[in-house]
């Protein structure tokens, strides 16, 4: 009852509000809490991408990223896991970026964030292995479908992932894609200092 209760608060507070500070509240979630919560991953993501880029040949993820093989890579990646469904995104990018195909990732993308070792873990302990194998037989499952779904889709319609990634060129200018990169890197590297602790600062400067 609190939950909602604190829940519908917020809701008339942000009602009762102009819409300039709304708009406001926004943007100030999205430089500050949204970055911390997605840098770490979005590093994960660019690093794998370019990790798979360099050294990885086209060929092989062209062959071997697509499919039910691709899928369940994709499921036993995952379900170990712990994130959440805004940090899977970033991952999500850099696996299309590698070449992996639009249906695997969407498997990864459900299947990471409805599962994890302590989810598994508490639905063991306290509904038993039946309702575990249950709950995984579901998640995996509708991934499957959903993934096999999209593929079907993209190879019907001939939709091409990888050349819409790079054409952003032609949605913002120049100039303005630059700025965004750059601030957005003042963010992150924001949010990367903010989680260093303070007595390795502290420690930092006594040895100094």
């Amino acid at each position: 009852d609190s939950c909602c209760a604190s829940t519908q608060d917020i809701a008339t507070e942000l009602k009762s509000r102009s819409i300039l500070s709304r708009i406001g509240s926004g943007l100030h979630y999205a430089a500050t809490d949204l970055v911390r919560d997605t840098t770490l991953w979005l590093l994960v993501g660019l690093f794998f991408a370019a990790l798979v880029q360099t050294y990885v040949p086209t060929d092989f993820l062209v062959k071997w990223g697509n499919g039910m093989l691709a899928m369940v890579v994709m499921v036993l990646v995952s379900i170990p896991m712990y994130i959440c469904a805004t940090a899977s995104t970033p991952i999500a990018a850099g696996l299309l970026l590698a070449g992996v195909s639009p249906g695997a990732v969407l498997v990864f993308m459900l299947a990471g964030p409805a599962t994890n070792i302590a989810t598994l873990g508490v639905v063991t302990k306290e509904l038993g292995k039946r309702a575990l194998f249950g709950y995984l037989g579901g998640v995996i499952g509708v991934a499957f479908i959903a993934g096999l779904i999209v593929n079907y889709l993209v190879a019907t319609f001939g939709f091409v992932v990888m050349p819409q990634l790079g054409e952003e060129h032609h949605v913002l200018p120049h100039g303005l894609m630059v700025a965004a990169g750059v601030l957005l890197a003042l963010l992150m590297a924001k949010a990367i200092f903010e989680k260093i602790p303070r007595s390795v600062w502290r420690r930092s400067d006594c040895c100094s």
